[in-house]
């Protein structure tokens, strides 16, 4: 009787482990499920930014509405955008926000993630330098619009950024 006894107080002891490691288990996959769709969503800013001819778009990405690197000239020819400087805020054509089937959206009502394009070099004309931006995305958004706000992981649950370069046209 007592070895069942002790054999049971073993066996509800390690029960009480698992069950109690269980809560840290789902909060653990559903951040790692977070973090794949907004490396996802990088990943199609990235194209989306590579991909939109400027002459057919006006000047923004087809998808996402944020701001080219490159324009076109008089003659057709690729040109660094000339609107764009680097910047600090994160006005209209810089961040947008993306809801559950990461489609953009507006920033209010709040939707699940926010995504961001930050231009951090712009050459200046006939400069064989490449444009370099950070690509952010970070849920839930922010209402602020400086970048400092966008990254910060005390105002979101988490961000994913990354640094991508558009050769000279």
């Amino acid at each position: 009787m007592i070895e069942v006894a002790i054999a049971l107080g073993v066996i509800s002891f390690a029960l009480l482990s698992v069950v109690a490691l269980l809560p840290q288990g789902i909060n653990s996959n559903r951040v790692s499920g977070e973090e794949t769709r907004a490396v996802c969503i990088l990943s199609a800013m990235e194209a989306d930014l590579r991909n939109t001819h400027p002459a057919a778009s006006n000047g923004v990405s087809r998808l996402f509405g944020f701001q080219l690197p490159y324009g076109t000239n008089a003659s057709g020819g690729y040109v660094i955008n000339p609107s764009l400087t680097p910047t600090t805020s994160l006005g209209a054509g810089f961040t947008t926000g993306l809801n559950d089937s990461e489609l953009p959206v507006p920033l209010t009502p709040r939707p699940r993630y926010q995504a961001s394009v930050i231009y951090t070099e712009i050459p200046p004309a006939g400069s064989t330098s490449s444009v370099k931006a950070r690509l952010v995305v970070n849920w839930p958004p922010v209402s602020e619009t400086t970048i400092a706000a966008v990254t910060d992981t005390a105002k979101t649950s988490g961000v994913v950024e990354t640094i991508v370069s558009f050769p000279t046209p």
